[in-house]
């Protein structure tokens, strides 16, 4: 960073990233290398059967990279369903000929762990994504397949590396994708010329001391609620997400009665349907004269790996530097551990 950028954060500022959260960003092009490598390892479960359906088994940071697979592949035509499963029990729909990712950075998340149990008396095409626990006592108790990955992250930034890149490789040994290869270099390249932070640094500053409500058009939505996760996470405060054309028909009324400081951020992908442009800037005049500011990340090109990981990275260095300005370290999640040590153990 320059010393132009510096200069909007207190001299210390970086002290309060106590487990240096940022340098998970700044190797995040050698992660993403590493991580689809990681994806050739071991024999994965195969039956003569085409599969029928995918599901992502996940919470939090873990479930957001099905949210990311599942967005890819619609861009790509990739005609097979896919379901997120953000809970205990598993949906009716998966059958023997379904595919199965379970996917917990800590290997103990007890959704999925629960997930994981039922889906195994239904598939034997289940691959578990995980660094170890309960989920890794699992899979080698029933000789399932599992892929261990590295420790030392948290698992929301994993989420854009070592919880996404060996799916990809994987869907291509199934030949459900096409050969990846060329495109994770060509988002290589294309991160090594960009620096995310002055954008971040600049859309951090608008966001302080206000409640930041992110939109996105629904094929993009993902994005606007990684935005959203990563500020409540990050910066430990309350962020919302919604999507284009949804909150035109409830949403948008609630800003005739402000009760709070808000902020919009609205993802503007130069793909979005013509009459989702539309509305969008119609909406930003409605809301600018109801007193909401709005700021507009323009996402633009023809790889769409590259534009996907461009609004990753711009909003999730946004939340980390928002919570810089907090005086907040980005790291913690007191609430979220206390939550689960009250708990109690789940067997």
């Amino acid at each position: 960073m320059t010393d132009e950028e510096l200069v909007q954060f207190p001299e210390d500022y970086m002290h309060f990233d106590k487990e240096q959260l940022l340098s998970d960003y700044d190797h995040l092009n050698d992660d993403i290398k590493k991580s689809f490598e990681m994806g050739e390892l071991g024999d994965i479960p195969q039956t003569k059967q085409p599969i029928d359906h995918i599901f992502f088994l996940g919470m939090g940071g873990s479930s957001i990279s099905g949210q990311f697979i599942k967005m890819y592949m619609e861009h790509l035509g990739i005609p097979i369903p896919i379901t997120i499963v953000r809970d205990y029990d598993i949906p009716a729909t998966m059958t023997t000929e379904s595919l199965v990712f379970a996917i917990s950075y800590s290997g103990n998340t007890e959704e999925t762990v629960n997930a994981y149990r039922q889906a195994n008396r239904i598939t034997k095409r289940i691959i578990a994504i995980e660094d170890g626990g309960k989920l890794e006592e699992i899979t080698k108790l029933n000789r399932n397949f599992f892929l261990k990955i590295p420790k030392g992250f948290q698992p929301r930034t994993a989420a854009i590396s070592y919880l996404f890149f060996p799916i990809l490789k994987i869907l291509e040994r199934y030949e459900i994708m096409p050969p990846q290869r060329d495109d994770i270099n060509q988002l290589i390249e294309n991160l090594s010329k960009h620096d995310f932070k002055k954008s971040a640094i600049a859309i951090s500053e608008k966001l302080m001391h206000t409640v930041p409500i992110i939109y996105a058009a629904e094929k993009y939505f993902p994005i606007a609620y990684r935005f959203k996760t990563q500020i409540n996470e990050h910066a430990k405060t309350h962020a919302f997400a919604n999507a284009y054309s949804e909150f035109n028909h409830n949403e948008i009324v609630g800003y005739t009665n402000l009760n709070a400081e808000y902020h919009i951020i609205t993802f503007k992908f130069d793909d979005n349907h013509r009459r989702i442009q539309k509305r969008m800037d119609l909406c930003k005049d409605i809301t600018n004269k109801a007193g909401v500011p709005t700021t507009e990340i323009k996402i633009s090109g023809s790889h769409f790996l590259t534009k996907l990981y461009s609004a990753i990275i711009i909003g999730d260095l946004t939340a980390f530097y928002l919570a810089l300005r907090n005086k907040i370290n980005p790291s913690p999640v007191v609430f979220i551990d206390q939550l689960k040590e009250k708990m109690g153990p789940f067997i």
